[in-house]
């Protein structure tokens, strides 16, 4: 839309202008926004200018910077009518900076003001934008950084491209800066055009509806129950190769339990793996069991359900608590350190609920026995 002056008779027309026309480069507009980030988006926090961190590579992010909820995003600008091809070229950087670690921005940040001969602590400054004092606390997202395209125009082929790229998962956003001559200077007009401001909170409630969505297909409720070990085991094979032994001794520990008849085993199919129900039988009021045995991001873990383990062992539950303290049992509990002595009380556990009576410990299974080997 062109832009108007108001006069007191008329709307007088601002002649547009272009960056050529005015010998104005990237790099004019690169010092202006870095100086003023909250043109791109109020709250930025810019990180590194012609930041390149990298190995082979001679290309460098034109801004580096931090959102106000400390994820990563990469501002990449142009000058053109078409934007030309910045959102490949800011897809290449992301996958370079994506997974930096704070330590890695700290330096990044403290580089940037050596460059421009300012003396301010780089670690203070980014935990005062993160609002923490502690660096424990510190929160910054880095695994999916974000995209900020800023050029005079862009094309249909590039708006049709975020267009996709965003409904598939990325998070892009497309600034336009148009230039209009003055008789005093430039005015500069700045319009976000991707994701249109007013449907910014109709994405945000889509993206939430289809997360709740995934989330309730993952849940245990939704989860597909397959009878018997087998999909678990070969789920192992699949496991990071650090884990596989521990699952390997978990799933031998289950198969023990099922062979003296004290359990049933299901492997359950989510959407992040399998993981595998160890249930004691004709137990129909729980379909958890005592223990579930997973696999996640952190590794090999263990369930414990103490409302389980009141109803059908409620005389191993200060054994097992003893064991793993200073991680109580409770409901759902995760357990990630695991030892023979925690397993056979386990076992005994499995006993209680069978109506039987519990084992005598094997030598050097007591509380103090080093963990199951890696």
């Amino acid at each position: 839309m062109p832009l108007y002056r108001w006069n007191a008779d008329n709307l007088e027309p601002v002649t547009p202008t272009t960056y050529e026309r005015e010998n104005l480069q990237e790099i004019d507009l690169q010092r202006l926004l870095r100086d003023q980030p909250d043109v791109l988006e109020e709250g930025l926090f810019i990180v590194a200018e012609e930041y390149g961190d990298w190995r082979d590579s001679y290309r460098s992010i034109d801004l580096l910077a931090l959102d106000k909820k400390g994820r990563l995003v990469v501002a990449e600008l142009k000058r053109t009518q078409t934007g030309d091809h910045s959102e490949l070229q800011a897809i290449r950087y992301v996958a370079m900076v994506a997974n930096m670690t704070l330590e890695q921005i700290v330096e990044a940040y403290r580089s940037y003001l050596s460059k421009r001969g300012v003396e301010e602590g780089a670690r203070e400054c980014i935990l005062g934008h993160l609002e923490v004092t502690d660096e424990s606390e510190a929160d910054v997202r880095t695994e999916s950084p974000r995209i900020i395209l800023a050029s005079a125009g862009f094309s249909k082929e590039l708006t049709t491209s975020v267009l996709w790229l965003n409904d598939n998962g990325l998070d892009i956003t497309c600034i336009r800066f148009r230039l209009y001559g003055n008789g005093d200077g430039i005015l500069v007009d700045t319009d976000q055009v991707i994701p249109l401001p007013e449907a910014s909170d109709y994405r945000i409630r889509v993206r939430a509806r289809e997360y709740e969505t995934e989330r309730r297909r993952s849940s245990p409720s939704a989860a597909e129950v397959l009878q018997g070990h087998e999909d678990f085991k070969r789920s192992i094979d699949a496991a990071p190769t650090d884990s596989q032994s521990i699952l390997s001794r978990l799933l031998t520990w289950a198969l023990e339990v099922e062979q003296e008849g004290l359990a049933q085993l299901s492997s359950t199919r989510n959407s992040w793996g399998f993981s595998l129900r160890v249930r004691p039988p004709r137990d129909s009021t729980s379909s958890s069991g005592l223990v579930i045995i997973f696999q996640d991001q952190l590794g090999p873990g263990l369930q414990l359900w103490r409302s389980v383990f009141q109803r059908r062992a409620p005389n191993s539950i200060s054994v097992v608590e003893r064991l793993i303290a200073p991680n109580k049992i409770g409901q759902g509990n995760t357990v990630r350190v695991f030892t023979d002595g925690l397993l056979d009380a386990l076992t005994d556990a499995y006993r209680e609920a069978n109506g039987l009576p519990a084992t005598t410990p094997r030598p050097g299974s007591g509380p103090d026995s080093p963990p199951l080997a890696e």
